[in-house]
């Protein structure tokens, strides 16, 4: 039996309402409006003095504070706000640290041989006389005592955070990083000339000294496993780090990537984490 044929008529009218539907369904589909996309909420900029070097962070006062090398000041932003006030400095401040429990902070005034001083309750200032080109500077906040490594006079101006009197040891050639151990009460400097870091002990200032690699730059402790980890920026060669054991001043090195300078340590995973400027990258060194 063949197929029934459709009648023209019928043909057409089925047709049309084929194109209908679809030129309905275009019309739909170009009427309905794009999603809006959700803007990106714009990254805060705060103005600060001339050539801002180093930043530290009050964390109980939430207070930021930035040294101004170039315009000998310290910029203090009010991180609930971003609000900002400018404190006066000595000449090139380029190093911070605070200490929370004092909330006093201390900036290294590399061209005036100084610590300033802020209180940070009132901003009000205390200068305080160091050694050469104070380089660095790190805060014990459990004997609230400040360790200032001076490059230009080979020692380490130690601060008493009661009184800012001060104290003079005497450290290797060029000392330019400093870090503390709260928990033991060690104190490490590294002496980029001398190719060692002084250990000084914190309750008598009697010294140790611990050879490095090449031209030791900045160092981290790792209090909770009594480690310390030294960058040595060899110009010449391939960098290292140096690990001290902190209980005997035993030392590992361990190799790094060109030109390590900064080191910072994760206690809670133990991880060390190794800035190379020459290959441009970062050596972890898992323990």
């Amino acid at each position: 039996m063949r197929p029934m044929a459709m009648k023209p008529a019928l043909f057409y009218i089925l047709l049309f309402s084929v194109l209908l539907c679809g030129c309905n369904a275009s019309k739909q589909a170009a009427s309905t409006p794009a999603p809006t996309p959700t803007p990106t909420p714009a990254t805060p900029s705060i103005a600060v003095g001339t050539d801002p070097d180093a930043v530290a962070v009050n964390a109980n006062t939430n207070q930021i504070y930035v040294a101004n090398q170039g315009s000998n000041n310290v910029t203090v932003i009010d991180g609930a706000t971003n609000s900002t006030t400018t404190v006066a400095a000595g000449t090139n401040p380029e190093f911070l640290a605070v200490n929370q429990n004092t909330n006093q902070i201390y900036v290294a005034n590399f061209g005036s041989n100084s610590v300033t001083v802020i209180d940070g309750a009132t901003n009000n200032t205390t200068t305080v006389a160091v050694g050469s080109y104070p380089r660095d500077l790190a805060v014990n906040p459990t004997t609230n005592q400040i360790y200032v490594p001076n490059s230009g006079s080979n020692s380490v101006t130690v601060i008493d955070g009661a009184t800012n009197n001060t104290t003079t040891v005497a450290a290797g050639t060029g000392p330019v990083a400093v870090a503390v151990n709260p928990n033991t009460n060690q104190i490490y400097v590294s002496n980029q000339g001398s190719n060692n870091v002084t250990v000084i002990d914190g309750a008598t200032n009697s010294t140790t000294t611990v050879a490095a690699g090449t031209n030791p730059a900045y160092l981290a402790v790792n209090p909770t496993t009594n480690q310390i980890y030294v960058a040595n920026n060899n110009p010449s060669g391939p960098g290292s780090v140096t690990v001290i054991d902190g209980a005997t001043n035993n030392t590992t090195t361990v190799a790094a990537g060109t030109g390590p300078v900064a080191v910072a340590v994760n206690p809670t995973t133990n991880q060390i984490y190794v800035a190379n400027t020459g290959s441009k990258n970062v050596t972890v060194i898992t323990p």
